[in-house]
């Protein structure tokens, strides 16, 4: 029986893996610099690398529901397939003229992102009854290490293949490794068990909703994750704009950025963790508040610091990747502290679809404002020369500073629980 669960629990650390550098790459500055070199305007990259945080702020509630009504595997496999013919299409794209190939990306994305709609809607609750409680935690802090040490892997590689090649060809070739991986995830998605068969009661997803207001403190904490992705959401790809347009970075050095990334996710995901269960989410959401507001800042200083732009540039990124990964352990530790057990599909993707929502919001707004030249493109503070893509980090830290008055809408239920390692992030798995 042993071996049989641990055959079961490499499997799905392995699913994981063959899905997760698809997600990724809408962060890593792998797609932003793959968009630029097909000719979209930088305004365009930012709308569109939102556009998953949009759909999936639309679709969580309804494939959970779907979910929860006539399976989750059924669900979560048309949801690969989606995402299979998404990628496709993104390929497909580099073949064609510029508009063509917006029309190629646009449809690709958006069939990525309903397919991971449909993958993540049921996923936690497939797990949840696979993984005994006395070692969930160690387990799902297993996977996510897992995961990250498989994509800083395949970072180290993608940055070595663009040092000797950065031809849209090279891209092509890299994407259709990633898509054929894919499908190696959906034979062994099929090989995940769905031990609960088990249909819950028929109740329609407005009703579930409305009854989402009585579980003490879900709703709060629901906007407080709201307001916080609103504040940070957009900064990975305004990050990589700023080094690609103003810095002038190569493409592998972006794609090193975002294995540094990875790398202080993973340091994160510890910190997080051993920080939840000694001082609770509310000190962690703390902490997480003033580190954000700093390193954002520091962007600016960057014609001031001793060390070079990459240096520099990796110092923060790195520390950025630790603080959005802490701060994914208290959102996880302190929603499923909060959620029922009934309709748990649909209740979490409420708190889900809405940290969607606020990083989707942030994104387009910040690619509106650059798109309809609303701020200056240079301007100067204390000797500095900044740029448009520097305002808008400027302006992310000063409302993520400003947005600590929300931590009284956290009741910190999770303070007395361990931290929650579920596969849950930003997004992804």
């Amino acid at each position: 029986m042993n071996i049989f669960k641990d055959k079961i629990m490499m499997t799905i650390v392995l699913a994981v893996c063959a899905s997760i550098m698809p997600q990724l790459f809408f962060k890593n500055g792998f797609l932003l610099s793959y968009l630029l070199k097909i000719g979209l305007e930088s305004s365009d990259v930012l709308i569109l690398l939102s556009l998953p945080s949009v759909l999936l702020f639309f679709l969580s509630i309804p494939f959970a529901h779907y979910a929860d009504q006539y399976g989750k595997k059924k669900i979560g496999v048309s949801g690969i397939l989606l995402t299979i013919v998404g990628f496709s299409l993104l390929i497909l794209a580099g073949f064609f003229s510029l508009q063509t190939s917006i029309n190629f990306i646009i449809g690709g994305i958006v069939l990525f992102s309903i397919g991971l709609s449909a993958l993540l809607s049921g996923w936690f609750s497939l797990l949840s009854p696979l993984i005994p409680e006395a070692i969930r935690g160690s387990f799902f802090g297993t996977l996510r290490v897992s995961w990250q040490i498989f994509a800083i892997g395949c970072s180290f590689i993608l940055t070595f293949i663009l040092e000797k090649n950065t031809s849209l060809e090279a891209y092509q070739l890299i994407l259709a490794f990633f898509t054929c991986v894919l499908v190696i995830q959906i034979y062994l998605y099929l090989k995940i068990p769905e031990v609960e068969k088990t249909r819950p009661e028929k109740k329609s997803i407005v009703r579930i909703l409305f009854g989402i207001s009585e579980v003490p403190g879900y709703m709060p904490f629901c906007a407080y994750c709201f307001l916080l992705m609103l504040a940070t959401g957009a900064w990975p790809v305004t990050m990589g704009l700023l080094e690609k347009n103003v810095l002038h970075f190569s493409d592998d050095m972006i794609v090193h950025m975002g294995t540094l990334l990875f790398s202080g996710s993973v340091l994160g995901f510890y910190i997080g963790g051993k920080m939840v269960d000694k001082f609770g989410t509310k000190m962690v959401f703390l902490a997480v508040h003033f580190l954000y507001f700093l390193f954002l800042f520091l962007v600016i200083l960057r014609s001031i610091v001793p060390v070079s732009l990459m240096q520099y540039f990796g110092f923060l990124t790195f520390g950025l990747g630790l603080i959005q990964a802490a701060s994914s352990i208290a959102l996880t530790s302190e929603m499923i502290a909060l959620s029922p057990v009934k309709n748990k599909s649909v209740i979490i993707s409420v708190c889900t679809s809405l940290q969607w929502g606020g990083a989707a919001i942030s994104g387009v707004i910040s690619g509106k404002l650059i798109e309809y030249g609303i701020l200056s493109k240079t301007w100067e503070f204390k000797g500095l020369m900044l740029s448009n893509y520097d305002t808008l980090l400027v302006f992310s830290s000063v409302m993520v500073f400003v947005f600590i008055v929300t931590l009284g809408l956290i009741p910190s239920v999770a303070t007395t629980k361990k931290a929650q390692w579920i596969p849950y992030s930003s997004k992804t798995l």
